[in-house]
């Protein structure tokens, strides 16, 4: 099935990954963005992670210790991909949001950032 779909979405992710090379290459800024946004969206399902052992009665204790010390201390607003791009980069957001899925994207752009990042660190 993650055949098929990655092969629906071929075309977009190849035009997307060298429009976004191109742009992380005369601007570096964008290319950390991207770098934090992904871990961003990891810190953001580690969160979901734990507020999903609310739900088992062994965490019983676990939960209200949570609860008690530590409940909205921590934001976890929206921190992926296209709510970056929306911001950093807009004709790229209207160009891809809506035909490419976020976890390929988010793939996509953090192998972009790297590959410019490091290739700035050779330089």
């Amino acid at each position: 099935m993650s055949k098929i779909l990655k092969r629906r979405y071929k075309q977009s992710r190849i035009e997307f990954k060298s429009e976004l090379l191109e742009r992380c290459e005369d601007n570096k800024a964008l290319a950390m963005l991207l770098i934090k946004t992904y871990a961003a969206w990891h810190h953001r399902r580690h969160i979901g992670k734990i507020w999903a052992m609310f739900r088992n009665p062994d965490y019983r204790e676990f939960q209200m210790d949570y609860s008690k010390n530590l409940f909205g201390k921590h934001l976890s607003g929206r921190s992926d991909i296209w709510h970056s791009l929306y911001f950093a980069d807009r004709d790229l957001y209207d160009k891809y949001a809506r035909k490419i899925p976020e976890c390929y994207a988010m793939g996509d752009a953090l192998g972009i950032a790297y590959r410019v990042l490091r290739k700035a660190d050779k330089e």
